[in-house]
C-alpha cells in the first residue's frame, strides 16, 4: 500500500512540474521544478515540487514547495513557504543563496496522523543550465517538530 501511495506521489508530482514549467515559460522571474533528496529524524527519501515565484525584495525571492518523505516507518508531507536571498557570484551564472521559511508538516504512521509547524533555515547553491532554468543544492535544518535535516537536489525550468 506505501509503495502505491508513493508511485502516486511521485506520479502527481511529475505532472505538476510539467504544467508549471509549460507557465514558466511565458512569465520572466518565475520558475517549476523537482527536487529529490534525504533526511534525517526521521530517515527517508525525499522527493518534491518547487516554484520560484519570483523576487519579493530586490535578490530576495519567495520559493514555495511540497516534499514527500518516504522511510522510518513514516510517510510525511511538508508544506514550506521559504523565502530565499539568492548572493551571486561575480563573473558566474551561480549564486549561493541562504533560506528561511516555516514548514507545516503531517506525518502518518502506524494507522496515526500528527501535524507539526516549524521553521527551516539553511542555505544553498543555484547553477543555471542552458537556457531553461537552474539545478539547486541545498541543505535545510529544521527547527520545532520537523524534520532535523535535509539535503535536496533540484531542478527548476523556465524564469532565465
Amino acid at each position: 500500500m506505501k509503495r502505491i501511495f508513493a508511485i502516486m506521489a511521485l506520479a502527481g508530482c511529475l505532472v505538476i512540474a510539467a504544467t508549471g514549467a509549460t507557465f514558466a515559460g511565458d512569465e520572466p522571474g518565475r520558475a517549476y521544478g523537482l527536487r529529490v533528496g534525504f533526511g534525517l529524524d526521521p530517515d527517508q527519501f525525499v522527493v518534491g515540487i518547487q516554484t520560484d515565484l519570483g523576487s519579493v525584495y530586490k535578490n530576495v525571492h519567495f520559493v514555495p514547495s511540497i516534499d514527500a518523505g518516504f522511510g522510518d516507518n513514516i510517510t510525511s508531507f511538508g508544506l514550506n513557504g521559504d523565502f530565499k536571498m539568492f548572493l551571486p557570484m561575480p563573473k558566474s551564472e551561480a549564486a549561493i543563496y541562504v533560506l528561511a521559511g516555516p514548514t507545516a508538516e503531517f506525518y502518518s504512521f502506524d494507522g496515526e496522523t500528527d501535524t507539526e509547524v516549524g521553521l527551516y533555515l539553511g542555505g544553498g547553491v543555484r547553477m543555471g543550465f542552458s537556457d531553461k532554468g537552474w539545478y539547486n543544492l541545498e541543505a535545510r535544518i529544521g527547527i520545532g517538530d520537523i524534520p532535523e535535516f535535509r539535503l535536496l537536489l533540484g531542478i527548476l525550468f523556465g524564469g532565465r
